[in-house]
C-alpha cells in the first residue's frame, strides 16, 4: 500500500546567520521510498518560528544570538542603500 509523508531532511546555516531547512516529501511502498521531491525554504535570523519543525526552532535559538542577529539586520540595512549614498 502505498503513503505519502513529509519529513525533516535538512538544516543547514549559514555563515550569515540564515538556516536553510529541506523538507523530503516522499511516496512510500512499505518502508521502500518509491519517490520523493524536495520543497527547500530560509529563515532569516531573528524571524518567527512559529509552526517550525521543533530541530529547527531548536537550531535557530542556539544560533541567533544577539550579536547574530543585529550583524544580519545591519547588513540588509547595507544592501538596501544605493550605491553612493
Amino acid at each position: 500500500m502505498l503513503t505519502e509523508c513529509t519529513i525533516l531532511s535538512l538544516v543547514e546555516v549559514t555563515p550569515n546567520g540564515t538556516v536553510q531547512v529541506r523538507l523530503a516529501n516522499q511516496i512510500l511502498d512499505g518502508d521502500a521510498v518509491k519517490a520523493q521531491t524536495f520543497h527547500r525554504y530560509c529563515l532569516a535570523p531573528g524571524c518567527d518560528l512559529t509552526g517550525q519543525p521543533d530541530q529547527v526552532v531548536a537550531i535557530a535559538n542556539a544560533v541567533w544570538t544577539p550579536e547574530v542577529v543585529a550583524a544580519y539586520e545591519a547588513q540588509v540595512a547595507a544592501n538596501q542603500n544605493p550605491i553612493g549614498d
